[in-house]
């Protein structure tokens, strides 16, 4: 067989893996945004698939299919983006919304706190992993939880009715420290996706003397 042939072949069964880069959240902060959603929900009549409080994370990076191999280069662009960040503290703000034509979208919580440094550290992770082949992102990061998705078929009088109820639901306070970056890995199934930790980056500078 020839060889370019033989390559060709071998690239197109490797195995593959839907990774993203995030910081996970505390327990009590999932709780927290899950008794936020469970009243969003009863507001919704089933217009919204809500996320599931367990797989709620902050995503740095989506890196989408990747193929195996790359995997340990991954992992040490990771390690070498995390070395000039310390912990630091996030808080839940107001919710938000993305729309288009037909109206609300998306729905998700709005982060605040030391969010310059979270900015810092997801520049440094997008840098990182440009290195080692993924595209640069060129949108600005905004750091937020995804909560819910609207339904397709729901009609643009029902979104504007949805949004206005969302506007009202009064926000938890809820906040917590990120003491270290994830590589997660995502499994499409029959009954949504699940999420596995590959790897996990502490922050490792020393915190700020006061």
């Amino acid at each position: 067989m020839h060889a370019s042939i033989y390559v060709e072949m071998t690239e197109l069964n490797e195995k593959t893996h839907r990774l993203f880069v995030a910081c996970e959240l505390p327990e009590d902060v999932r709780h927290s945004v899950g008794g936020l959603v469970d009243s969003l929900r009863k507001q919704s009549d089933g217009a919204v698939r809500w996320v599931n409080p367990d797989s709620l994370h902050l995503t740095l990076k989506f890196l989408g299919e990747v193929p195996e191999r790359q995997i340990p280069a991954i992992k040490v662009a990771l390690q070498e983006a995390v070395v000039r960040h310390s912990e630091f503290f996030l808080e839940l703000a107001n919710i938000g919304t993305f729309g288009g034509r037909e109206g609300l979208r998306v729905m998700w919580a709005a982060v605040a706190g030391d969010v310059l440094r979270l900015e810092a550290l997801a520049r440094d992770v997008n840098r990182a992993l440009s290195v080692v082949g993924f595209e640069a992102e060129t949108r600005p990061f905004r750091p937020h939880l995804t909560l819910g998705r609207v339904n397709n078929e729901i009609a643009t009088r029902q979104r504007a009715e949805l949004e206005v109820a969302v506007g009202k639901v009064e926000i938890p306070e809820c906040d917590w420290s990120t003491k270290e970056i994830s590589l997660v890995r995502s499994r499409l199934q029959p009954g949504g996706a699940r999420q596995d930790i590959l790897a996990t980056f502490p922050l490792r500078a020393p915190l700020p003397q006061s």
